[in-house]
């Protein structure tokens, strides 16, 4: 179906494609909040669930009811870096922002209750800059914690998704079309959005890694459009093969014993092998192959190189099971 008139090139409006870190942070904040977001994101579910003060950090930090964090989009639109996959001038961008403040905003996408949380939060990141040194030192710890997941896996899949989408507009496909067909959650929104903004000037598309099923934001640019990247065949590949190799190292009975074992608190090798009756070598053995597979790390203290669970990578292993068994959907406004 059609959803705004097309017919004449003068409404067409300038589209750009590309990566956003800054639209990756929203689906990070926003899952801190959203349970259901978590249930299709292995990476975030694992790690709220090991990161449980920070989450609590996120979901305290605005004292509102309102689970979206917008006001980072607008903050990072305002400073010019919405697009920036470099984290630095991402933050230092927000920092600058916040302290300017946003002026007059339409925020056409949001509900006028929205609109007045997300303009509220912004004056009082200007009025406080205790308040800004602790939103811009929260965006940053989580970026440190989730980047090298996004470098690792979401990168490639986000390049993946911005290269299919040029190619298809390249070829004379519509961008509302498209988005529409990635996450055809936006179809009830789209119409009476563009009909509040017309004539639209620009439109940013993001194909994001930690995306839900959409996101949906009027600002002073233009038009931002959040969408599932996906996953291309190699990072999937990839990423069952991580699993796969994780569940083979715990699918022998010792080295499940083992890994029981050290959820008490780490052991030395001699503490494990003296606690199994094994010899210290098959103990190593053993070791080797669970530390290979990401489950287990090593850390010296003096003399003593101490084996603990990778809680982290434990969890992880339990998320990423759940996604494969369990596509569901996420929900929200970004309109997951």
């Amino acid at each position: 179906m059609q959803l705004v008139d097309s017919s004449t090139k003068a409404s067409e409006p300038t589209i750009s494609i590309g990566p956003s870190i800054a639209v990756e942070l929203s689906w990070i904040l926003l899952a801190a909040r959203r349970e259901p977001l978590r249930d299709t994101q292995p990476a975030l579910a694992a790690f709220y669930r090991d990161a449980a003060g920070l989450g609590e950090r996120v979901r305290k930090f605005w004292p509102d009811a309102v689970s979206d964090f917008g006001e980072e989009l607008v903050l990072a639109d305002g400073a010019g870096v919405i697009d920036s996959v470099e984290i630095e001038k991402l933050l230092a961008g927000i920092a600058e922002a916040a302290a300017r403040g946003s002026g007059e905003l339409r925020l056409a996408s949001e509900d006028e209750s929205d609109r007045a949380v997300f303009l509220d939060r912004l004056e009082r990141l200007r009025r406080s800059t205790r308040l800004r040194r602790e939103y811009v030192s929260m965006l940053r710890e989580l970026w440190d914690s989730l980047g090298a997941t996004w470098q690792n896996d979401g990168q490639r899949a986000v390049e993946a998704a911005t290269k299919r989408y040029r190619h298809k507009l390249e070829r004379g496909s519509k961008w509302f079309d498209l988005v529409v067909a990635d996450s055809g959650h936006l179809s009830a929104h789209l119409p009476g959005l563009l009909e509040r903004v017309a004539p639209v000037g620009a439109v940013r598309i993001a194909p994001s890694f930690f995306s839900g099923q959409g996101l949906l934001l009027d600002l002073p640019s233009g038009i931002l459009v959040g969408v599932p990247a996906g996953a291309t065949d190699q990072v999937a590949r990839e990423r069952t093969e991580r699993v796969a190799k994780r569940l083979k190292a715990l699918a022998d009975p010792t080295r499940l014993a083992i890994v029981y074992r050290l959820g008490e608190g780490s052991m030395t090798v001699g503490e494990i092998a003296g606690a199994f009756e094994l010899a210290q070598p098959t103990v190593s053995t053993h070791v080797k192959i669970l530390r290979e597979a990401g489950v287990v790390s090593g850390s010296r203290h003096g003399n003593r190189l101490e084996i603990e669970v990778r809680t982290h990578a434990a969890n992880e292993l339990v998320e990423e099971l759940r996604a494969l068994v369990n596509r569901s959907h996420a929900s929200g406004r970004h309109d997951t």
